[in-house]
């Protein structure tokens, strides 16, 4: 097996790799969030347009669909929550169904559409994710949600966890995966504070998140994790089954 880091999303998926996307700040922390309070469906939409567009659409078929996401790192006016995982540990969800729009993090997601497998991952499920990605038995590319479009440096320290994660079960790294790798073990001490030293991480901190700094730099918190499938022609993410569960 072999994991590399795309730094930013591909314009093709591979069709061949299974794809771990992060965006740490905060999109995928926020779905590891969502995936442990037992939300089933979580629909990624590339626009808060779209988010919004889709979730009228959901409402319309009968479905209590949860809009969340953020514009600017902030709530969208007319959304029923932000980005901030911190917020949703204990916001009060009604439903199992959501919609999900960010300025990096869904549209990475969305890049990867056609790969045989696409699952979020952050910090706050590492373990769980990268145990997935094993089982897959497939090379692995986790996939950067980068920051506008380009580097972000968040992300690649996340990569770079997840990498060593996989490192340490046999994986062979490729340069960008090593490269992750040397920037998370000069990290790794102190992540949180790592992440408020990035470029991303200084805007989050500045707009009154550093909870979520701390919080997205936590390990291992949770072992809920999810797939990228499809609904009625739309991209979804659905809770995959953990192995205990699946064996029991």
């Amino acid at each position: 097996m072999r994991v590399d880091v795309a730094i930013v999303p591909p314009s093709e998926p591979p069709l061949d790799s299974t794809c771990l996307v992060v965006d740490v700040l905060r999109a995928t922390s926020v779905l590891a969030v969502l995936l442990d309070r037992g939300m089933q469906e979580i629909y990624p939409t590339n626009t808060i347009e779209d988010g919004l567009a889709l979730r009228d659409e959901l409402v319309a078929a009968g479905a209590d669909a949860f809009l969340l996401g953020e514009r600017g790192g902030l709530p969208p006016e007319g959304f029923d929550a932000g980005n901030s995982p911190t917020a949703l540990e204990t916001a009060e969800i009604a439903t199992t169904v959501a919609v999900q729009a960010t300025s990096n993090g869904t549209p990475a997601l969305l890049a990867c559409v056609g790969a045989p497998l696409v699952m979020p991952a952050a910090v706050l499920n590492a373990g769980a994710v990268t145990r997935a990605a094993i089982e897959a038995d497939r090379d692995v590319l986790i996939v950067c949600a980068g920051l506008g479009g380009g580097f972000g440096e968040d992300d690649v320290l996340a990569a770079g966890l997840l990498a060593e994660r996989l490192t340490t079960a046999g994986a062979t790294p490729g340069p960008e995966a090593q490269d992750a790798l040397d920037r998370y073990a000069a990290a790794r001490e102190d992540l949180a504070a790592a992440f408020r030293r990035t470029e991303h991480g200084a805007i989050t901190v500045e707009r009154g998140f550093d909870e979520d700094i701390v919080l997205c730099a936590t390990a291992d918190r949770y072992d809920a994790i999810a797939a990228l499938g499809e609904q009625d022609g739309r991209p979804v993410l659905r809770p995959v089954a953990r192995t205990s569960e699946r064996d029991a």
